[in-house]
């Protein structure tokens, strides 16, 4: 419990910090950016929890482990059971959902929540995240993204042509509390993709592909690599692909970006889905954003941000802090043949340690700056039967 305090008060104080050093306007929701957008709001008046903003879901969701290390299980009144999918591949799943409503405290905006599933967050993101916050309550009118200055804000004011001076409007859509942006793929010569692309501020990649849009194309001969994960969403693990793409034209033009398709057969990347893929945000925080829900329309406004999207793995695996509940990283996907599968780690590894440092003393702080791993690198893991194993990756070349 006290390591659960005091990663809290770092989240705080991170947020405070930020808020006094990038000029926030008054009655903004500071966050801090880490593939996510993970601000700070009030439940009940009385439990502070840091959740993610994501534009590719509902309501209040709050994670099971979060609730269970701080006795928080019966917080919020009675329960019941609800079925729920994601971006996993499997059907979708019961969960436990609070029945009574919650009071959400979110800057200067209050809402009544009901109801709030409890799932399996943590899994997905790690331990910095307790709940996940949709769209039903940030965009009920227009809000400001501001990814250079790190601030939400919702605008009391109709948007106006003097706020949105440098701004370019989307082509976009808003259908049942999501949001559509008509955008065009190009992958190479052979391959290209037009239509309706997801605004996911939930999905930290660039784009994601569904698996009836990826069976479309011809890429047999497109450098490839796979990834499998045991915890790609809500709906459970998941396969994917990655592979480069010659451009992206949104709001401009990027090139040489690394995406992902999805080979799920179920869940919301499969198939029979009203999108060709997602944007995710190493698309999105190249941009200042202004969302308008009541007019239908989103305007974006490029920012200093260089981003990631061209850049793939090193270490060929992905990994998630869970010192909550255990001393070390969890491995939570792999690239086939890439470095970490072909020195024997698997998923499920516990890492609990790099180069000798117990990665429990790494802080979240460090870990968003980045490790800067290269070279020649010792991982002490702990397999699924507590045996305890080293294993040494050159650290080198992306996987893509």
């Amino acid at each position: 419990m006290k390591n659960m305090v005091l990663a809290l008060v770092c989240v705080l104080v991170a947020l405070v910090t930020q808020a006094q050093t990038k000029d926030v306007p008054t009655g903004a929701i500071p966050f801090i950016f880490d593939s996510h957008l993970y601000l700070q709001v009030t439940l009940n008046d009385s439990v502070p929890v840091t959740v993610i903003y994501d534009t590719g879901a509902d309501f209040l969701y709050m994670d099971e482990d979060y609730l269970a290390l701080n006795r928080l299980q019966d917080a919020f009144g009675k329960k019941g059971k609800a079925k729920m999918g994601g971006a996993g591949n499997s059907d979708p799943k019961s969960v436990d959902i609070f029945i009574e409503p919650v009071k959400i405290r979110c800057g200067e905006m209050t809402y009544q929540n009901r109801p709030t599933p409890v799932i399996r967050l943590r899994d997905i993101l790690g331990r910095y995240v307790d709940g996940l916050l949709g769209n039903t309550h940030l965009l009920s009118a227009p809000l400001e993204i501001n990814f250079s200055k790190g601030y939400l804000r919702q605008l009391d004011e109709p948007v106006s042509a003097d706020m949105l001076d440098g701004y370019r409007k989307l082509d976009v859509r808003f259908e049942d509390n999501r949001i559509d942006v008509k955008a065009r793929l190009q992958i190479d010569s052979l391959n290209v993709v037009e239509g309706w692309f997801r605004m996911d501020l939930g999905c930290g990649s660039a784009i994601v592909l569904t698996n009836e849009t990826a069976s479309s194309l011809v890429l047999n001969d497109v450098p490839k690599a796979y990834f499998s994960t045991q915890a790609g969403g809500v709906g459970g693990g998941s396969d994917d692909v990655s592979v480069r793409a010659a451009r992206f034209e949104m709001a401009g033009t990027l090139q040489n970006l690394v995406i992902d398709y999805s080979l799920n057969e179920k869940g919301a990347l499969s198939s029979g889905r009203p999108y060709v893929g997602l944007i995710g945000n190493e698309i999105w925080s190249l941009y200042d954003i202004v969302l308008d829900p009541e007019n239908s329309a989103v305007w974006v406004k490029r920012n200093g941000n260089v981003g990631s999207y061209s850049k793939s793995s090193t270490t060929h695996m992905a990994v998630f802090d869970r010192t909550d509940i255990c001393d070390g990283w969890i491995v939570n996907g792999l690239y086939k043949d890439g470095i970490a599968e072909q020195a024997g780690i698997e998923i499920g590894d516990v890492i609990i340690a790099i180069n000798g440092r117990p990665v429990k003393e790494i802080t979240w702080e460090e870990q968003r700056r980045g490790l800067g791993l290269t070279g020649e690198t010792k991982y002490t893991v702990r397999k699924a039967d507590g045996r305890i194993a080293v294993y040494t990756l050159f650290i080198r070349d992306q996987i893509i």
